[in-house]
């Protein structure tokens, strides 16, 4: 019994830090890997909301996303 127990603490334990994480949006400075004050679908590929949202969010159809167009990303 004990042993159930056990393991349902650590899965709930894991399962509350992914929640956490998965709600903070990263920030655009750490998105912009190559400092050109735009994200890219290139540097959006590895946050999985994000690339999804990204032709979405890209409101001007050039292919990146300004500070602009990211706050209504991290707004969400």
């Amino acid at each position: 019994m004990q042993r159930y127990q056990t393991v349902a603490a650590i899965l709930g334990s894991l399962l509350f830090a992914g929640v956490i994480s998965a709600q903070s949006a990263p920030s655009f400075e750490s998105l912009d890997k190559n400092g050109d004050g735009q994200i890219s679908i290139q540097e959006a590929t590895g946050h999985d909301d994000l690339f999804v949202a990204f032709k979405t969010l890209d409101t001007n159809k050039d292919g990146m996303l300004s500070k602009a167009e990211f706050a209504a990303y991290s707004k969400k």
